[in-house]
């Protein structure tokens, strides 16, 4: 991909609801399984239908942190992505990275870009 990805209005707010609900009720399920019945989530780690699951979405985890970086689609790295897919979701991290501000002109470092023409 070449050049800045910008977003609809729609697509935004699309962004912004899917984020929502992966850090809010996707996320808050897994933090009151593991306060309130932590049974739950040993049981499904020991399932191997579930473990299956588990073992996929960290694949996919490092899939999409590979390539979001790769497209340049994001400003965030890879690393972000991790983290914020393991503290929020795959769900909140996706829409994170996709809508992080981009870095203003002449603000990147790069001291050829801040100078003026």
């Amino acid at each position: 991909m070449s050049g800045p990805v910008e977003y609809t209005r729609g697509e935004r707010i699309a962004l912004i609801a899917l984020g929502v609900v992966g850090v809010v009720v996707l996320n808050s399920v897994i933090v009151y399984c593991a306060i309130f019945h932590w049974n739950l989530v040993v049981e499904a780690h020991t399932n191997p239908v579930s473990a299956v699951f588990i073992a996929e979405a960290f694949l996919l985890m490092c899939f999409w942190a590979y390539f979001l970086r790769k497209w340049g689609v994001g400003r965030l790295g890879w690393g972000w992505f991790i983290v914020l897919s393991l503290v929020g979701s795959m769900a909140f991290a996706i829409p994170v990275v996709l809508l992080w501000p981009k870095k203003k002109q002449g603000q990147d470092g790069d001291p050829a870009a801040s100078r003026a023409p």
